[in-house]
């Protein structure tokens, strides 16, 4: 639940590999969330000069009004907001939106499926292993994935059906420079770090001979 919040939370969600959506087996989500929740109140915002602070200001007033907007939908559509979900201010000013976590949340909710680059949490619950699979494949996004688990069989089998360019087992982001970082379907193509990404920098050549003349 720790890493949960803190893959969000942040750099206040601005991030490329940001884990805006959580699945959580229904068995046991409500202790989970309750700890996520925890967790959060931990990473309030504040000045970013702070060392402190776990969270700063949005980057700008379009980003922050467009995060807010989401919040807005999210009510809307029914999903269960348990925290946060206004604006705040540090010191009485500044674009600060504190940690928002929704439940209950569905792949046909506007925070369930659009990249929203701020911190809101989507949890969704599933029952099975398979479900859990198709919720996180039907994102239209695929980046990073992370699973949690004790469970080698289950670790293998769900790592390989996840299409996401990069999947962290048991931690999040725990990456290095000399391992391939990139996406698929609309989270890009190519990749950056290790010797795969000299590609991206460099000129190919073709030339095309005929010496029979």
């Amino acid at each position: 639940a720790q890493h949960a919040a803190a893959a969000i939370f942040h750099n206040q969600g601005e991030v490329c590999i940001a884990g805006s959506r959580l699945l959580v087996e229904n068995s046991i989500r409500e202790a989970f969330v309750d700890k996520v929740l925890a967790a959060a109140e931990a990473m309030q915002p504040g000045d970013p000069l702070d060392p402190n602070s776990f969270m700063g200001a949005m980057v700008d007033r379009a980003q922050y009004e467009r995060v807010l907007d989401y919040i807005r939908r999210g009510v809307e559509e029914g999903a269960t907001l348990r925290t946060g979900g206004e604006a705040t201010e540090v010191e009485g000013k500044g674009l600060f939106i504190p940690p928002t976590v929704f439940d209950g949340v569905t792949e046909t909710m506007a925070i369930g499926r659009e990249e929203i680059f701020g911190p809101v949490l989507a949890v969704f619950g599933f029952d099975s292993e398979e479900e859990a699979v198709r919720l996180a494949n039907a994102s239209d996004y695929g980046l990073a994935a992370g699973l949690w688990s004790q469970d080698i069989d289950r670790i293998m089998r769900v790592t390989r059906r996840l299409r996401s360019g990069q999947v962290f087992v048991n931690n999040w982001a725990d990456m290095d420079q000399t391992v391939p970082f990139g996406g698929v379907k609309q989270s890009g193509n190519g990749r950056d770090k290790s010797h795969h990404s000299l590609e991206e920098y460099s000129d190919l050549k073709s030339v095309w001979m005929t010496l029979s003349i």
